[in-house]
C-alpha cells in the first residue's frame, strides 16, 4: 500500500484522549457529591445542617460545574479540530494514490489482456500449421519431431514422401511454427483487487464492457481508525483514443463523472466533459457548492475556470 506522508494513528490517539478528557470533565465528581449539588435547598440544608453551609456548597458547586462544562467543551473543540486535520490530510493522501494510477495497477488486467492476446495468437497460428501440415500430409512427422523444419526436413537426402507436396504447393507457403504455448491466462478477467497491510486495506472493483474495457470502476482506501476514501468513475461508452497529430501518446477522449465520498462522509460529483484535442470541462458540486474547471490539452492541469468566479473571493 502506498505510504501516507502523515501518521493517522496518532491523529487518532490524540483525539480519543481528548475526548476521554472531555468526558471526564463532564463528570461533576462523586455521586454523593453531585447529587447534593443538585438537591433542592431544603434538601441540602436538611443534610448539612446548616442553611449558611448549604448555601455556600451551592456556590462551590455550581462553580465547579461551569468550569468542567468550558474544559469539556474546550476539550471537544480540540478533538475535533485534530479529527478535521487527519480528515484532510487522508482525503489528499487518497486522492494522490488514485491520480497516481497506484490503485488499479494492482488489478493487472493490462497484463491479463495481454496474455491473452498472446495466447489467443498462438493458438490462431498453431490452427493455421496444423491445417498446413494435414494438408500436406505431414501431421504424423511432425508430432513425432515438433522441433524440426520443413525446409530442412524436405531438402536432407532422406526426405519423407510428403515433401513432394510441400514443393507442390510452393516452399514459401508454408506458415511458421507456433512453437510451445504460452501461459493460458483464466478464462475470465479480473475485476477486483484487494490489499491489506498495516496501513489499512486498498480494494479495487471494475465493470467491463464486452471487449473487456473499463466502463465502470471504484477504489477505495480504508485506514485502520475506520476512515474511508472511495471513488467511482462512471465512463460513457468504450474508449475513444486519439493519436495526437504531432506525435506523443495516444489519450482517451470518453467523458465520465466521478462521485468521491470523503473520510468525513461528506460526497462530491464531478462531472468531465472532454473534446477531441484534449481539453475539456469539468463540474464539481458538493454540498451547497459548485465549482467549474477546465483544461487546456490532455496533459495539462485542471484550473478554475475564469468565465465561473469564486463568489467567496
Amino acid at each position: 500500500m502506498p505510504d501516507f506522508s502523515i501518521d493517522y494513528s496518532n491523529l487518532y490517539t490524540i483525539q480519543s484522549k481528548l475526548r476521554s478528557l472531555a468526558a471526564q470533565a463532564d463528570d461533576s465528581g462523586s455521586n454523593a457529591f453531585r447529587e447534593l449539588g443538585e438537591a433542592v435547598s431544603s434538601e441540602r440544608q436538611a443534610c448539612l445542617g446548616s442553611s449558611g453551609l448549604s448555601y455556600s456548597f451551592n456556590l462551590f458547586y455550581h462553580h465547579s460545574k461551569s468550569r468542567t462544562s468550558k474544559a469539556k467543551e474546550g476539550l471537544t473543540e480540540l478533538a475535533d479540530t485534530f479529527k478535521a486535520v487527519s480528515d484532510l490530510w487522508f482525503d489528499a493522501d487518497s486522492q494522490i494514490s488514485g491520480s497516481a494510477g497506484l490503485l488499479t495497477s494492482g488489478l493487472k488486467l493490462d497484463e491479463w489482456k495481454n496474455q491473452k492476446a498472446a495466447y489467443d495468437q498462438w493458438a490462431k497460428d498453431k490452427e493455421e500449421w496444423d491445417a498446413y501440415l494435414a494438408d500436406i500430409g505431414a501431421t504424423d512427422y511432425f508430432r513425432d519431431n515438433p522441433d524440426a523444419s520443413i525446409r530442412g526436413t524436405c531438402h536432407a537426402d532422406d526426405a519423407p514422401a510428403w515433401c513432394e507436396a510441400w514443393r507442390a504447393k510452393g516452399e514459401d507457403t508454408a506458415p511458421p511454427n507456433p512453437g510451445d504455448a504460452p501461459p493460458k491466462p483464466p478464462e475470465k478477467p479480473p475485476t477486483s483487487w484487494n490489499y491489506k497491510d498495516d496501513n489499512g486495506t486498498i480494494d479495487v472493483t471494475v465493470e467491463l464492457d464486452e471487449n473487456n474495457n473499463i466502463i465502470k470502476e471504484t477504489s477505495s482506501i480504508t485506514n485502520p481508525q475506520g476512515q474511508k476514501f472511495e471513488t467511482t468513475t462512471t465512463y460513457k461508452g468504450a474508449p475513444e483514443w486519439v493519436e495526437p497529430p504531432g506525435g506523443g501518446d495516444r489519450y482517451d477522449v470518453r467523458d465520465y463523472t466521478v462521485v468521491t465520498t470523503y473520510g468525513d462522509g461528506s460526497k462530491s460529483t464531478a462531472e468531465v466533459v472532454v473534446a477531441q484535442d484534449g481539453s475539456g470541462t469539468m463540474v464539481v458540486t458538493g454540498g451547497d457548492k459548485t465549482e467549474h474547471y477546465i483544461r487546456k490539452g490532455p496533459t495539462d492541469k485542471w484550473e478554475p475556470d475564469p468565465a465561473y468566479p469564486d463568489p467567496d473571493e
